[in-house]
């Protein structure tokens, strides 16, 4: 009997189809992290410790499905056994738990916001740079194809604005312990008045290695009313996930393989919604 079927067999013994976790079963978010790294072609050794990554519980699994280690030594090998030790103890220790943390997290849906990387002086500054000081294109005019309606700008990072979101940008990432794992593809700002189009889409197809995003929302004012949110949707697409309201200085971090888009602002809306967006493709080597 092979390693996979052992394990999968030692999972069903367990009972892990019936131990919920997040909106499936223990048993289904397992093989879904398996299943990933084996799409990013990690080593075998990595594969099956994303396997069984949490089968002896942690501080944010508190389940304990295993105590004794030379039970899972025998079943997936002394390598793999230590990876899953050295994730439960602390999962950003080394780059291969940090690869096992991506996967568990993409698994998760994965959509974090923050309020807390931005003072006033730089949530202003940035706001009058990009409304004032960007040169927009625009996208999608007159009889194009292009089925997109916004302003455009690619970022250069001669501006010391776009020095200073890079350099965010990076420091949010490495806080979050994926910065090593990710290589930047893009970085352009969008801008959207009342009227242009927002179609719902993912940044990132199943059929490639997937990506995260990261957005700054850079308006200096923003209320309730005006609209504007970020909706992102289920895998079905028969439910909202999440809806994020565009609040000054906020930074969403993403799984970019979720569909989302940018509802409509309100009609008299005397402003830009703006945003800039960092795509990374996940990059392991």
């Amino acid at each position: 009997m092979n390693k996979y079927v052992k394990s999968i067999n030692y999972l069903i013994s367990k009972k892990t189809q019936q131990i919920s976790h997040h909106n499936k079963s223990l048993f289904q978010h397992l093989i879904n992290v398996y299943d990933q790294l084996r799409k990013w072609k990690c080593k075998e050794d990595i594969c099956f410790a994303g396997l069984l990554h949490s089968i002896y519980g942690n501080e944010f699994f508190t389940h304990k499905i295993e105590t004794e280690r030379s039970v899972i030594k025998n079943l997936i090998g002394i390598q793999a056994e230590q990876l899953v030790f050295e994730f439960n103890q602390n999962r950003y220790q080394n780059k291969n738990t940090r690869i096992i943390s991506l996967a568990n997290a993409l698994d998760h849906d994965m959509i974090l916001t923050f309020d807390n990387h931005m003072d006033k002086y730089d949530i202003d500054s940035i706001y009058f740079y990009f409304r004032d000081v960007v040169s927009w294109g625009f996208l999608g005019s007159g009889v194009n194809l292009n089925r997109w309606r916004k302003f455009n700008y690619d970022l250069k990072f001669n501006h010391k604005i776009e020095k200073l979101l890079k350099n965010k940008t990076e420091t949010i990432l490495k806080e979050l312990h994926m910065f090593d794992l990710l290589k930047l593809e893009r970085v352009y700002a969008s801008a959207n008045p009342y009227g242009t189009i927002h179609e719902s889409h993912t940044d990132y197809s199943e059929q490639t290695a997937g990506g995260i995003t990261l957005m700054y929302y850079l308006n200096n004012h923003w209320v309730l009313d005006n609209a504007g949110e970020t909706v992102f949707y289920d895998a079905n697409n028969q439910d909202i996930l999440k809806s994020v309201i565009p609040k000054p200085g906020r930074v969403v971090v993403f799984d970019g393989s979720i569909k989302h888009c940018a509802r409509d602002v309100r009609r008299d809306l005397a402003d830009l919604r703006m945003v800039l967006t960092f795509k990374y493709l996940i990059n392991l080597d």
